[in-house]
């Protein structure tokens, strides 16, 4: 998992970077529905460049990797607890953000202690919407905008002052924004990027690019709502999101604010969206279309290339090399170690999917016999990572030398473990 995400990290920060570069030129002339819908290519795009190969191998052929060890008698080897570690924190990090926002979110839907709107105040609040039959709409004393809280089922929360914050008008477009979400499904997109958030936490890039997505999000809804508004309406709107930046509410996982990233500033660009919102030209869709192409075409080369460096990179079949990631040292035989015997034994075994080793065959020992049983008894409880594959006909060469300084010379085949007194 932790390689996956390191060979991920190219491609979303070239991703990335492009999209924040070309931000204020792709708003100018595809608008803010425009650049909402260019955030799909990240995951398209790593979905791409993930792929695998269309031909994998499934079974392995024979370990050509050398690898030199040293192995004392009491010492166990752990292959790069370095990276183990890494992992673990990585893991631990991601697990307890999840948990933060879940807990969060859970927190947030107690405290609004929400009330079903009655039907005649629903009947008020809707009367110019088409009210989606799935969507309840309910009230909150807690709640300081109307927002859409939930995952399973999402509702449309109202603060109880409603009415009294906003008139007529605003309030049907102020509604008409939260349904604009939940018709999008925006809530399950903000999963998806809260996903990316949990597995990429320590990339800036893509905290940057969450709350520039989620800004996109609210203009993109602006748009949608005022596509066919009059100048009057515009202004209404406008000074409904004043209203709201008044007051500041809670963060909440899942939750989709009128006034989300809400701050002043915020506010002020969405107010200078509404001024300048413009159609985008049909070259101007044909040129991001063009583009968007381009993007994923060079993801999925860029992929492919990667994976046949990787490939060249090593030796023929080394890809198919099985990595120990436990070894128990053999025992030194007292009676070699008494005569001061030194020697090599060369076995060939086969790795099973769960990593355990099975069939066994001494191919040449050097003296014959003499270091056979231990070779074999610690081979035996050695463990390799299989990645749930079955590898045949893998070799491996012990040295065993009675020092550090020996001058015993064996003939080096596939991998050396020299093994010390």
């Amino acid at each position: 998992m932790a390689e996956f995400i390191v060979d991920l990290l190219f491609p979303l920060t070239v991703m990335l970077a492009i999209l924040l570069i070309s931000h204020a030129w792709v708003m100018r002339h595809l608008g803010a529905n425009g650049v909402y819908r260019i955030w799909l290519l990240v995951p398209i795009g790593l979905l791409i460049y993930g792929l695998p190969s269309p031909v994998a191998s499934q079974l392995s052929g024979v370990n050509t990797e050398v690898i030199r060890y040293v192995v004392k008698p009491t010492s166990n080897i752990t292959e790069n607890v370095t990276q183990y570690w890494l992992l673990s924190f990585w893991v631990t990090s991601s697990s307890l953000l999840v948990f933060y926002w879940f807990v969060n979110h859970f927190r947030f839907l107690m405290q609004l202690s929400l009330v079903p709107l009655s039907k005649h105040h629903l009947t008020n609040v809707t009367r110019q919407n088409t009210l989606p039959q799935s969507l309840a709409i309910y009230q909150s004393e807690k709640a300081y905008s109307p927002m859409l809280v939930g995952i399973i089922k999402p509702k449309l929360v109202l603060p109880h002052d409603f009415k009294e914050l906003y008139n007529d008008e605003q309030q049907q477009l102020i509604i008409q924004h939260e349904i604009c979400h939940f018709d999008r499904n925006d809530i399950y997109w903000n999963l998806l990027a809260h996903a990316m958030l949990a597995l990429f936490w320590f990339h800036p890039l893509v905290w940057l690019a969450y709350s520039r997505y989620r800004r996109d999000q609210e203009l993109s809804c602006d748009q949608l709502v005022l596509a066919r508004k009059q100048l009057n309406s515009r202004i209404n709107y406008s000074k409904a999101l004043l209203v709201a930046a008044e007051t500041a509410p809670p963060y909440a996982f899942a939750q989709l604010s009128f006034k989300k990233y809400g701050d002043k500033g915020i506010m002020f660009e969405r107010i200078k969206q509404i001024q300048t919102t413009s159609k985008a030209s049909t070259l101007s869709v044909s040129l991001a279309t063009v583009l968007s192409i381009s993007v994923l075409s060079g993801l999925s080369y860029a992929g492919s290339i990667d994976e046949q460096k990787q490939q060249h990179r090593t030796p023929p079949k080394a890809v198919e090399v099985v990595k120990p990631v436990h070894r128990v040292p053999p025992a030194y035989p007292e009676k070699a170690a008494h005569e001061n015997i030194e020697g090599a034994v060369v076995m060939k075994f086969d790795v099973t999917p769960s990593g355990s080793v099975e069939n066994i065959e001494v191919m040449t020992g050097e003296p014959a016999y003499v270091f056979d049983s231990a070779a074999i008894a610690a081979l035996k409880q050695w463990k390799y990572d299989a990645k749930g594959q079955y590898h045949k006909n893998q070799l491996v060469q012990l040295d065993f030398r009675l020092n550090e300084s020996s001058t015993f010379n064996s003939e080096n085949l596939i991998e050396r473990v020299k093994i010390t007194k």
